[in-house]
């Protein structure tokens, strides 16, 4: 077939070309175009280019992976001599971590926990505010310098820093974090005995509390423990309905009203809480105290003429027990006083018959207030008696005008 016949012409003169031939037999130009081979070559370099490219990138992530790897390797090594107590082998093998990856917030914390551990509060301290000029926000930081300064017995930066922490910027779980932090803050002041500002801040951290019981009961034992009874009550209650039978709910509304002198109230709340968990203790002797109270009040409503008496009968004569036992322990000074009072019981004492306080009620208040007197001083000074005692005790701090 010839040149013409296939089809294969000069693309610069238009002549035909053997097939086999490179370059046009008239006009010497060549068989593929200048700017086709230039193309091809272009093509080819920027293949190349990107084939070097993810080389390149696949290298230095090779490198920093392995970089990383050793930095977590001595940042390990460096929690281990820590735990073991050996701050300064761990500063040796953090700084070397931190060689390895640099501006590394965790390390750079660990760091700061290892110089602290030596001892070395300055230097810790002067560290942490470095990274804080850095980011002023972060809050990790903040609380780090919270407590140094804390430690340190710097309240007020130790207080501007916590709050710093609560209000700033965390890595991750930031509610979490911050209520975790604002509880550490309260039990500082608290610490500090500045109630009414740790009282604050548990109101702050009960507002917008998630449905969670614990952290609901967590709240109402911080409001118990800063005597406000009330809402203290109203976070135990929500502990309750939030979890049913909660040994610790029932056992805080029971210690609650117990505290604001609704004893028989409290009684019942007792009452279950020690049939949810019988091994407590504390709300065991609550609740026998409770029953003494409730058992021993000769103004409870509800009783007969005839029961008051008895009653009344009855913790005069542990009171006359108490005072004349308190007698004859108390130092000099003290023990004047409770003998005179232990003479006035003696002369009462003949009157108190059944009939007599049945018709004549002013001797039956006078008798139970020397009672309910009596026990409140010998309390005082010779200190809490039986539960019998103590239950008196507490009848007397509920009259008018006692102190609590």
């Amino acid at each position: 077939m010839s040149a013409a016949e296939s089809g294969t012409t000069c693309p610069q003169c238009g002549r035909p070309m053997p097939a086999a031939a490179v370059e046009c037999p008239a006009c010497g130009s060549p068989r593929v175009p200048f700017a086709a081979s230039r193309q091809a070559v272009v093509l080819f370099s920027l293949a190349l280019l990107v084939a070097l490219f993810l080389f390149t990138g696949f290298i230095t992530r090779v490198f920093l992976r392995h970089e990383s790897d050793l930095g977590q390797e001595w940042f390990d090594r460096g929690e281990a001599e820590l735990a073991a107590g050996r701050p300064a082998e761990a500063q040796e093998a953090l700084r070397t971590a931190l060689v390895y990856s640099k501006d590394n917030r965790a390390y750079e914390l660990k760091l700061v926990e290892a110089l602290a551990a030596a001892g070395r509060d300055d230097e810790a301290r002067a560290y942490l505010r470095g990274l804080r000029d850095a980011q002023p926000a972060y809050s990790p930081v903040n609380l780090e310098l919270a407590r140094l300064e804390a430690r340190r017995g710097n309240s007020a930066e130790a207080i501007r820093d916590y709050q710093a922490a609560i209000y700033g910027v965390w890595d991750a779980n930031g509610e979490q974090r911050r209520r975790q932090t604002r509880l550490e803050l309260i039990e500082y002041l608290t610490s500090l005995n500045r109630r009414s500002e740790a009282l604050a801040e548990i109101l702050s951290f009960a507002a917008n509390l998630p449905p969670d019981p614990a952290l609901h009961l967590r709240v109402a034992q911080l409001l118990f423990d800063q005597k406000n009874y009330q809402q203290a009550l109203a976070e135990f209650q929500e502990t309750l309905r939030l979890r049913p039978h909660d040994p610790q709910a029932l056992a805080g509304i029971g210690q609650t009203l117990f505290a604001t002198g609704k004893y028989s109230q409290a009684q019942g709340s007792l009452e279950q809480a020690h049939r949810a968990d019988p091994k407590d203790a504390a709300v065991e002797r609550l609740l026998e105290v409770s029953r003494d109270v409730v058992s021993m009040d000769p103004y409870a409503s509800g009783l007969s003429a005839k029961a008051r008496v008895l009653r009344l009968q009855h913790d005069f004569e542990l009171a006359t027990n108490r005072l004349a036992f308190c007698v004859s322990v108390a130092p000099a000074p003290q023990n004047a006083l409770l003998a005179g009072l232990e003479h006035q019981a003696a002369s009462l004492q003949p009157k108190l018959k059944q009939r007599d306080l049945l018709r004549d009620m002013d001797l039956f208040d006078s008798a139970a207030a020397l009672a309910l007197d009596a026990e409140a001083r010998a309390a005082a000074l010779c200190g809490p008696g039986s539960n019998e005692d103590q239950a008196l005790v507490l009848l007397a701090q509920q009259r008018p005008g006692a102190a609590r």
